[in-house]
């Protein structure tokens, strides 16, 4: 019973997101426990390898799997559309499978609009999948089976949520071996988080759970020593929620010496973080972190609920360049109530942090967020539109517009806020450098607005 579990290509090459120099954890995670219960695993992982959308269906088609996994996050749902229909158009027996976040975000739908999906797996994948391939493969029903969506002759059948996994350590190791040897590589030592921000899906629950240091410890040593990786990065979705278990794996890193190893780097808050465990972050190899300051409006702090004020915001930031560590601030244009004034706000409060890296996102109505339902309702001066999936992204999507801020104008502030951040700040050679790296995305941007103009 041979799977394949498949990480689609972008369906262009505009950012670094398209082509990471990192494998998928996600899929790392899924063929880690098929391959500890003896299934016959591969994967593809398209945009590390570099792969097109011919090249990648070529490669399934090529390996003759009886089923088909794949994952997608929202934007690169119609490229997992492709690629299961041309497969299913060689293959009319082969058995597909959709899971990941959107999956997640939209079951029934997801299922219901999309023929070519057999099943879809949402929550946290690793015990579900395991146990639908169990039963696909004795020949058992799936009926019941939660975290699962079943199509049945056109029909769709929901089953109930599964329980969240309570002991991460009990997870095997992401199966890195399963992928071509990458410069870069991610850790998750927690899932969950209790914060409430309104644009965020959650995708791990509201309630954390965390890996112990020792078991944190043994995979990043041993991944180390196997592959090298020039960048290590916590994927957690707020790393040091818990400080002092935090600065338990922070002493594991120091003790195992792997600062001399690699770069680290993690995603804070800035209500999460003091100068103590920064400077013990610095010693331990951390070498960049970001945190999501989202705008300089502290009354839409407060609509999107992020818990987080300007002053700590700013205190962070400038702790973090203290410790000598890089720092990102990303933030998103666009939210509820949005004006041309709170935009203003949010760059120039870009300018006064002056972070080594900032990224400014246009908001996106991503399934499951608050957001979402907020838009959908045409609340706050929202108006969703696009219903093309591939416009739900951040920096070059088109999801989204305000009434009183239509989307080329929302592009526009985008646009100067970049270059207002470096410029104000005499970065030129930051700036000369962001443009060349992004130089494919700014182009496209262009052409839509000089079309726009039409």
């Amino acid at each position: 019973m041979k799977i394949i579990l498949v990480n689609p290509p972008a369906q262009q090459i505009l950012e670094t997101h398209d082509q990471p120099a990192h494998p998928h954890i996600g899929l790392g995670y899924l063929a880690a426990i098929l391959e500890k219960n003896n299934f016959d695993c591969q994967i593809i992982d398209a945009k590390l390898e570099r792969l097109t959308l011919e090249q990648t269906i070529e490669k399934i088609i090529q390996a003759k799997p009886m089923i088909l996994g794949l994952t997608s996050m929202t934007h690169d749902l119609n490229q997992a559309i492709k690629i299961a229909k041309e497969v299913k158009k060689k293959n009319r027996k082969i058995t597909i499978i959709i899971g990941g976040i959107h999956a997640t975000a939209l079951p029934y739908q997801t299922l219901k609009d999309y023929s070519c999906f057999d099943f879809l797996v949402f929550g946290e994948g690793e015990y579900i999948l395991l146990e639908l391939l169990k039963r696909l493969k004795n020949s058992q029903s799936v009926r019941g089976l939660a975290g699962v969506a079943i199509r049945e002759k056109n029909r769709v059948s929901m089953n109930p949520s599964a329980k969240i996994i309570e002991n991460l350590d009990a997870l095997p190791f992401p199966a890195w071996h399963f992928f071509p040897k990458a410069r870069d590589y991610h850790i998750i030592t927690a899932r969950g988080c209790p914060f409430l921000c309104i644009f965020c899906a959650s995708p791990y629950g509201r309630r954390v759970r965390e890996r112990s240091p020792e078991n944190v410890i043994s995979e990043l040593v041993q991944t180390i020593e196997k592959y090298q990786p020039k960048n290590y990065r916590f994927n957690d979705e707020t790393f040091a929620f818990n400080q002092k278990r935090a600065i338990q794996i922070l002493n594991l890193i120091i003790k195992y010496k792997l600062a001399y190893k690699t770069n680290f780097a993690a995603s804070m808050r800035a209500n999460k973080v003091d100068f103590a465990l920064l400077k013990k972050m610095k010693k331990a190899g951390f070498v960049y972190i970001d945190y999501g300051v989202e705008t300089g409006d502290a009354g839409i702090l407060k609509r999107i609920k992020k818990g987080v004020t300007l002053k700590q915001t700013e205190k962070a930031i400038k702790e973090t360049k203290k410790a000598q560590i890089r720092v990102g601030a990303n933030f998103i244009i666009g939210h509820p109530g949005e004006t041309i004034k709170t935009v203003k706000k949010t760059i120039n409060y870009a300018i006064k942090l002056n972070a080594d890296l900032s990224a400014f996102g246009i908001m996106v109505p991503y399934p499951g967020t608050e957001v979402a339902k907020i838009a959908q309702k045409g609340e706050w001066g929202y108006k969703i539109i696009s219903n093309n999936w591939s416009d739900y992204n951040k920096q070059f999507g088109n999801a989204l517009e305000l009434e009183n801020i239509g989307r080329k104008s929302l592009e526009r502030l985008q646009a100067l806020a970049y270059l207002k951040t470096y410029l104000f700040n005499f970065r030129i050679k930051n700036l000369i450098s962001f443009i060349w790296q992004y130089r494919r995305a700014g182009l496209r941007l262009l052409l839509k607005q000089l079309k726009s103009e039409k």
